[in-house]
């Protein structure tokens, strides 16, 4: 299998070098450089002046293109990912709380899907993403529903005058594993037009240790297969100076082979498949100190769930259209204000939904200030209110203040409120077994944190530090909570509180020494999340205890060396002990675990054509672990790669 795709991706790599050489050939020889303007929609980002931030740089996004942002955050360490195998559904969590308590922007746009509250990251492939950054901590205000344990930014950007570009990438690997992309784009004075696809498939055929059975034996995973394919399109036009046009389109179909839980012994015959696009246009006017922007969306997913051995057919569809009005005014050289209006049409169709269609109307008022009132200081105001329905939501507010004390070094402080607003599954599921709620109240947090962050060039001896940290404390109520009732029938009720509270870390140093660029980072998070109340007829011993599945201690250190443009990474993450129960008892919980994974790449430049050799070595040590109970990861396994980049 490896060698079939090792051969047709050298087929592809033969073709792709051929036509870039051709090209080559009819180019000109001078090179002019231009300035990179990055596009961006919405200036909320901007009045948060100091969120606790995880940022994914380049060359890590770089060596982590083959794969989805699940794949990404879980193989670097950022956060901590709830995963359920190769291919299976992946969702983050920060700060102790739930996977629907994330929200995930791209380019602006809210991807969380209105029926389940989450976004599966699996289906994101990095390669589709120019720029990544995560947000801990509540953001309701700036970002709207769902921001309550942190927010994923995802965005494009694009530069004018760049001429064409072409570029194709290829690896495979372990387990039946190949990935291919190809992208296009002619970038020019006026206008910018920018394609990329994608195709990734596996087998994940690994081999794991079940100790569901007795006595324990290795086992290879069965019924496990992904394919996933896409295109994403983006057009920019600029006219004038004053006026920009945007378009997007993205497509996608994921095909996905569900395995049983290792508990459970038997033929697995699910499948699932994911089929969404989502389009986005967008204009931008700005004259002198006054900016205005509009965002139009339109976002479909549909999701066919089959089991052949229950004769189970599920399907489910939701549509969500979204448009956002903004302008922003830069009052004077030390304040600005930005105020906007959003409108989120939701619909949700489901078997599960005994016939109903649901349908929700979301309008959002939101307005933020960011001004100076001294040298030192910095200050920014957020606030939010939102109408489903005509019903409000909590009111969302912000208050951030930044202080310089001295030279790189800057305290903040943060107090928010947020909220997130019941899923159409919470409300109208009526499957066997379980029944939704139409009587839900919103989840509201009242979140806050003390943070510190300092940075010092040591510029005359090729030296930088960088250091940040934040305590913080997150307290959710009217959390919804899926319970059995006197006749064991699943409902979600507004039952549970949870106080969650800890501190983050993380430090970065680089040296040069001669030729070589070293660099030295780690993270770390320390997250007691306890339930401050349980649901009727609940073990009394859940109160005051640790989330289940939910990590107190998780951190990262990663080595980086830079020689002769050979760049070396060198990862290590560490996830702690993980309870299976609500009351914390010993009962085989998931014991602490370390990840070692390692990549290199290596540039040649031929003309205006660059090759970089890529490989990868995941999970070095063959540790055997589990990120869900009943869902083991990959052992050792390896990917390498070729990119071919030609401008």
């Amino acid at each position: 299998m490896l060698a079939k795709q090792l051969f047709r991706a050298s087929r592809m790599w033969l073709f792709v070098f051929t036509s870039l050489t051709s090209i080559a050939q009819q180019a000109k020889d001078s090179v002019t450089l231009l300035h990179e303007v990055v596009i961006e929609q919405s200036h909320l980002g901007n009045y948060a002046i100091s969120k606790y931030t995880l940022r994914v740089d380049s060359l890590t996004r770089a060596l982590a293109s083959g794969g989805s942002v699940a794949d990404l955050l879980r193989k670097h360490g950022f956060g901590h990912v709830r995963g359920y195998g190769p291919g299976g559904l992946a969702t983050t969590s920060f700060r102790g709380t739930g996977s629907s308590h994330t929200a995930v922007l791209w380019n602006g746009i809210n991807l969380l899907s209105p029926l389940s509250g989450q976004l599966d990251l699996s289906l994101v492939p990095v390669g589709f993403i120019d720029d990544a950054s995560i947000q801990t901590g509540g953001a309701a205000s700036l970002y709207g529903n769902g921001s309550i344990g942190g927010t994923i930014l995802l965005n494009n950007k694009a530069a004018f005058g760049e001429g064409l570009k072409l570029k194709t990438f290829s690896n495979g690997g372990s387990f039946g594993s190949y990935y291919q992309d190809v992208g296009m784009s002619w970038s020019g004075k006026k206008f910018i037009s920018s394609t990329k696809a994608f195709l990734n498939v596996a087998e994940n055929n690994f081999t794991f240790l079940n100790d569901n059975v007795f006595p324990t034996q290795i086992q290879q995973r069965q019924h496990t297969a992904t394919h996933q394919k896409g295109i994403l399109h983006q057009n920019y036009w600029q006219p004038s100076a004053n006026n920009l046009f945007t378009f997007k389109f993205w497509w996608q179909d994921n095909t996905y082979e569900v395995p049983n839980p290792t508990s459970i012994v038997g033929k697995a015959e699910a499948v699932e498949r994911n089929t969404f696009y989502r389009a986005v246009a967008g204009w931008n006017y700005t004259h002198q100190k006054f900016d205005l922007n509009y965002q139009g969306a339109f976002i479909r997913h549909d999701l066919n769930y089959s089991d052949p051995a229950s004769n189970l057919v599920s399907l489910s569809t939701f549509n969500t259209s979204i448009n956002n009005l903004e302008g922003n005014f830069v009052v004077d050289k030390n304040s600005t204000l930005t105020s906007g209006i959003n409108y989120t049409w939701e619909q949700g169709k489901v078997d599960a939904f005994a016939g109903q269609t649901p349908e929700r109307n979301r309008i959002a008022f939101f307005s933020a200030f960011k001004f100076k009132p001294a040298t030192r200081w910095e200050m920014s105001f957020a606030l939010r209110e939102e109408l489903v329905n005509t019903q409000t939501t909590p009111l969302a507010p912000t208050i951030t203040t930044k202080v310089s004390v001295a030279k790189g070094l800057h305290i903040y402080n943060t107090l928010s409120r947020n909220y997130r607003i019941a899923t159409f599954n919470d409300l109208y599921w009526k499957g066997a077994g379980a029944s939704g709620n139409a009587y839900l109240k919103p989840e509201i947090s009242i979140g806050g944190e003390v943070g510190l962050q300092f940075n010092y060039p040591f510029a005359t001896t090729r030296k930088s530090l960088t250091f940040k940290t934040a305590v913080f404390s997150n307290d959710v109520d009217n959390w919804i909570l899926w319970s059995p009732n006197a006749l064991q029938i699943w409902s979600p009720q507004n039952i549970k509180k949870v106080w969650s509270r800890g501190i983050e870390a993380q430090a970065t140093a680089h040296k040069n020494i001669r030729d070589v660029g070293l660099e030295l980072s780690f993270q770390y998070s320390f997250t007691q999340a306890t339930s401050e109340s349980i649901y009727e007829n609940a073990n009394i011993n859940e109160l005051g205890k640790q989330l289940m599945l939910t990590p107190q201690h998780e951190g990262s250190i990663t080595t980086r060396i830079i020689w002769m443009e050979l760049h070396i990474n060198l990862v290590n993450t560490y996830t702690g002990k993980q309870f299976i129960n609500s009351d914390n008892s010993d009962f085989y919980p998931m014991q602490p675990y370390i990840i070692s994974n390692f990549w290199l790449s290596k540039p040649f430049r031929i003309s205006r054509t660059i090759f970089t050799l890529t490989g990868e070595l995941n999970n070095i040590f063959n540790i055997a672990y589990q990120s869900r109970p009943g869902y083991p990861m990959p052992g050792r396994n390896f990917k390498v790669g070729v990119s071919i980049n030609f401008n």
